[in-house]
């Protein structure tokens, strides 16, 4: 069950109201925010940012790196990034644990104790991560899932970037590979994204050494169904998936042994407002169907930062 400091969030979200206007205010909270009534009101009002910003306004905002912007929506998805440096940086992970954070669309940061990397990683800004990962992994060649100035830096730096179509020493198209990189262990896949993209996407599932235990991540990227899942362990600790690819996210989380299924890839702001951008009350109603199986879910805030303490998944703040 996701659990958190009540006194903490509060501490933050009255710091946040200091030199912030109220929308973009509102905005931030959500990833502090807990009670479950009042989080369903501020992805509401999160989603009628969402639901006026166009995907000419966010493509333009996105590619230009000297833009400024009074859209509240556009601001936190800035300021995001810097809250995650910032977090990453000031983090110590202890033996036994491992820290998430969760960045935007189906990007995440994951923390050991010994090594940090990201998971398709995509923000305007993303190359600044170059300094705090020490490798980086992709499920596919879409925008949404990279950021080829990251890819870049990260390989100018001599660091591993796994993916299925950038070329560097990790590039593999084969199937079922799998890396071994700074201790932890990579198992690729292939699966197909739709019809028409065949053997796409790369799931994977991403197992992490911490004390005497091992935390182990499943993507499963943009694939569209849950027959090319085929993880090597018994149980996933914590599953990333996008549930609206073709695939039944519940029946993924099942065959896979899902403990926690975050359910992301619903706010993907360059695509259309009314074309593959789906809402918190879609999400809302896919979790749904996980409650009432008794399979735990949860719907991520872009820059929510989470523990794994050797059982369960909570946030931090």
């Amino acid at each position: 069950m996701i659990t958190y400091n009540s006194l903490t969030a509060l501490i933050i979200r009255l710091a946040l109201r200091f030199g912030a206007d109220s929308s973009f205010k509102l905005l931030q909270e959500l990833k502090f925010e807990k009670n479950p009534i009042r989080r369903k009101e501020l992805q509401d009002e999160m989603q009628s940012f969402i639901n006026r910003t166009p995907k000419s306004e966010f493509d333009l905002f996105d590619a230009d790196l000297s833009a400024k912007t009074a859209n509240p929506l556009l601001k936190l998805y800035d300021a995001t990034l810097d809250h995650v440096r910032q977090e990453i940086s000031c983090s110590t992970v202890e033996p036994g644990n491992i820290l998430i954070w969760y960045l935007y669309n189906m990007g995440f940061i994951i923390k050991t104790p010994t090594v940090c990397f990201g998971v398709d990683i995509h923000h305007r800004r993303a190359v600044e991560l170059a300094e705090q990962l020490d490798f980086l992994v992709t499920t596919h060649n879409h925008t949404d899932h990279n950021s080829l100035p990251l890819l870049h830096r990260m390989t100018e730096q001599n660091k591993p970037v796994v993916s299925n179509f950038f070329t560097n020493p990790f590039y593999t198209k084969e199937t079922k590979y799998t890396h071994n990189i700074s201790g932890v262990t990579i198992h690729c896949g292939e699966a197909d994204h739709n019809r028409v993209l065949k053997k796409f996407t790369m799931p994977m599932e991403i197992i992490c050494p911490t004390g005497d235990r091992n935390f182990v991540f499943y993507t499963s990227g943009d694939c569209w169904s849950e027959t090319f899942l085929d993880p090597a362990s018994e149980k996933i600790d914590l599953y990333a998936v996008h549930p609206f690819c073709g695939m039944k996210a519940l029946n993924a989380a099942k065959k896979i042994s899902a403990q926690m299924t975050f359910l992301v890839h619903l706010h993907e702001m360059a695509h259309e407002i009314n074309r593959w951008r789906w809402s918190f009350e879609d999400g809302r109603r896919e979790q749904n169907d996980f409650t009432q199986a008794g399979i735990p879910s949860y719907i991520p805030a872009w820059g929510e930062k989470f523990l794994w303490d050797g059982e369960k998944i909570s946030t931090c703040q």
